[in-house]
């Protein structure tokens, strides 16, 4: 389906696939801040697993604990997945004992953000699909799909960024 006259910013596989296109907002994510907490949020929502760490951890009763293990587990299985894509180049000098120690430095600020991130995911999945279904009916071009694509990458970018309440301790 891929159109190579389409003048596009990024690789082709960003508008084909969501997992390059999430890959592409991880290392855009990462390139503007890595140590930040928006960035070990994403890496949490994007990662699926913190809520099968955190379900398990919470019926063994120790809830504090919880709370850091089912993150650092997350975090792990998440940069395993995205240090094996394309993203894995980025991340050379960020290592996962870099991130980890950040995420317990900053575990409420990364915690407030996962579930925001989670949805904005799952909400930019629907989108993202709803632009492929329309491009392969014909009723959007190759150029037209990837500005639309572009222009979802970027809000995704601004709403990623944008500052969230951290409830006190």
């Amino acid at each position: 389906m891929a159109d190579s006259s389409a003048h596009t910013a990024y690789a082709p596989e960003v508008y084909e696939s969501f997992d390059a296109f999430m890959q592409q907002v991880i290392q855009d994510t990462y390139s503007r801040g890595a140590k930040r907490a928006e960035f070990v949020a994403l890496l949490l929502a994007s990662g699926e697993l913190i809520p099968m760490a955190w379900g398990r951890m919470r019926k063994s009763g120790v809830r504090e604990f919880a709370v850091g293990a089912a993150g650092v587990v997350a975090l792990r299985y998440a940069i395993g997945y995205i240090v094996s894509g394309p993203v894995g180049l980025a991340l050379t000098g960020f290592t996962v004992a870099t991130l980890i120690s950040f995420f317990w430095a900053n575990q409420k600020e990364v915690l407030a953000r996962r579930t925001p991130y989670k949805q904005l995911i799952n909400d930019t999945r629907e989108k993202f699909e709803d632009i492929q279904v329309r491009y392969q009916d014909g009723r959007y071009d190759a150029g037209e799909r990837a500005l639309l694509i572009e222009g979802l990458l970027r809000r995704m970018l601004t709403e990623i960024e944008a500052p969230i309440a951290v409830p006190a301790s």
